[in-house]
This record gives C-alpha cells, sequence and structure tokens, in this order.
C-alpha cells in the first residue's frame, strides 16, 4: 500500500476545522463512499474510521480517505494493485486536497504510478508458496496466477493486467458464493449453488473468504455444489428446490467446456443451463 498525507491547514487560532466526508468527496466528480451511508458522511472525517471511494463506471478498485488525528492531517491509501483510471480518480483528489488546503501532498513528488504497480507484482512474486493472488474490485474479487504475475512486469503488463480486471468486473454473471455447514462426522461442508438458467461464475478451486480462514482452519472440508431447479417466476423461497447436491471437483470436470469461459485465473463464467443439459447434469455421479 502506499499512503499519502495532506497536513490540515494552519489558520490564527490553531488547525483548521476538519472537512466532512461529504465535501472530500465532492472534490471530484462523481466520487462516492462505499462504506457509510450518506447521512454519515455530513460528520467530520476524523469521526470516520475511513471512507472507501470510487466512482461507478470508471473505477476498479476503491481506495480509502481517512483523517490521522495524531499526525493532524489527510490519508489518502491506495490498495497494492489498481488500474491506470484509478490512480487518475486517486490524483484529482489529492489535487483537490491539496487546493483547498494551501498544502503540498507528501509523498507525491516523484510518485511513479507504473513503478509502484510493478513494485507490488514482484513483492507477490517473492512470495514462492502462493499459486494464487487474489485482489479485491469494486464489484468482484479478481484471482491472478504466478504466470499473470510475470506477464504484468512485461511489456505492455499494465495494460494486460487491466484487461482481467476489467474482463472479472465487466461480467453479468451472478458470482457464487459459498456457505458452510457441518455434519454428524465432524467434517464441515462447503458448499456452491448453481441454478437452472443463471448464468453463474464458479470457482476452479475453492476458496475459503477470508472472515471463516481461522475459524476453518485444519477442518476436514469436503467441497461440494447444489443444483437447483426454479419453478414459477422465483420470487418465493418455494421456487428453488436442489435437486442434486454432487462432489464440486467431479462436477467441474464432467462440466462440458462449451458451458463455460475462464474469467481469470480462478473464475469460470458457466454460461444458463436449461431443460434436458440442465438434468443431465444433475444426474452425474
Amino acid at each position: 500500500m502506499k499512503t499519502f498525507f495532506i497536513p490540515n491547514k494552519e489558520s490564527i487560532l490553531g488547525q483548521q476545522e476538519i472537512l466532512t466526508a461529504k465535501f472530500i468527496l465532492a472534490l471530484v466528480d462523481g466520487l462516492e463512499s462505499h462504506s457509510y451511508d450518506a447521512v454519515y458522511l455530513r460528520q467530520p472525517l476524523n469521526r470516520l474510521e475511513y471512507i472507501e471511494c470510487g466512482i461507478v463506471g470508471k473505477s476498479q478498485f476503491l481506495f480509502k480517505v481517512t483523517y490521522a488525528d495524531a499526525k493532524k492531517g489527510y490519508q489518502v491509501v491506495l490498495p497494492d494493485l489498481i488500474t491506470q483510471a484509478d490512480w487518475e480518480i486517486v490524483e484529482s483528489l489529492l489535487q483537490g486536497l491539496s487546493s483547498q488546503l494551501g498544502q503540498d501532498v507528501e509523498g507525491l513528488e516523484g510518485f511513479d504510478f507504473e513503478g509502484y504497480f510493478h513494485e507490488n507484482v514482484k513483492n507477490y512474486l517473492a512470495d514462492k508458496v502462493a499459486h494464487l493472488v487474489y485482489c479485491q474490485g469494486l464489484l468482484s474479487t479478481i484471482y491472478f496466477n504466478r504466470k499473470d504475475l510475470e506477464s504484468f512486469l512485461a511489456e505492455n503488463g499494465l495494460a494486460r493486467f487491466e484487461a482481467i480486471v476489467k474482463k472479472v468486473q465487466q461480467s453479468d454473471a451472478y458470482f457464487a458464493t459459498v456457505k458452510f455447514y457441518p455434519d454428524s462426522e465432524a467434517k464441515i461442508h462447503g458448499i456452491y449453488h448453481l441454478a437452472q438458467g443463471v448464468k453463474t461464475v464458479l470457482p476452479k478451486e475453492p476458496i475459503i473468504p477470508e472472515p471463516y480462514v481461522e475459524q476453518l482452519a485444519g477442518k476436514d472440508l469436503v467441497w461440494e455444489i447444489d443444483l437447483v431447479k426454479i419453478s414459477g417466476d422465483g420470487s418465493k423461497p418455494e421456487d428453488y428446490e436442489a435437486v442434486a447436491r454432487l462432489d464440486y471437483k467431479e462436477f467441474l470436470e464432467a462440466l462440458p467446456v462449451a458451458y463455460y469461459k475462464e474469467l481469470d485465473a480462478n473464475q469460470l463464467e458457466v454460461q444458463p443451463i436449461l431443460g434436458q443439459d440442465f438434468d443431465r447434469l444433475a444426474q452425474e455421479k
């Protein structure tokens, strides 16, 4: 991460009044908070832990803005991996804050965005154990493998990174989430769902979401998928019926290649499956 700092403006009476979150967001056209509802944004920024910011339709990633009481100034924090368009939005906010406060941005002079991007890619590659790296986009998570990371260091690497990010972020599919259930034999079942006729993104390799990592450490995990038929208009819970529970790995191996395409290093976009095709998959054992 990279943190830029803008000291609060000094006045004859001491520090200038701290800007509200709403005022800061208004410095860049279309910039919105994705961490607090509008009612909270009327408060001075130091009363909020931070605001995560982005512009819907332009941003691929969110960045953080916070007020550091101890240092008496504003901090703008970049994630490790962002696109050129994201950086331009951050830069606009830094310029707006600098102009508003009459203070220079600490950390901006000499900062090279592409150099920062390449440095972080190298840091990820330095971890010889991890075979997948992920970053949280504005709408969804994006996964990269070592081959992807190495390609980001080659000529036009940033463009390759941005193409993968946009491919995932612009998908109109439902991104399946896993639910965990214990059984009577002390095993934990991680279950994904694939609904009939619904374009769905599924992981190639099941992932334990961050909030569950510690809780499930050392547990005996069984990965499965429920195939769900939809009746009626799908507006009521009873319209959904799980007709088969299959081993997750075996299901993906049996899934015809024509039914899906790769989004990134660990996500498949499965096309809507209907009628007899869906019934055949439900009968796979």
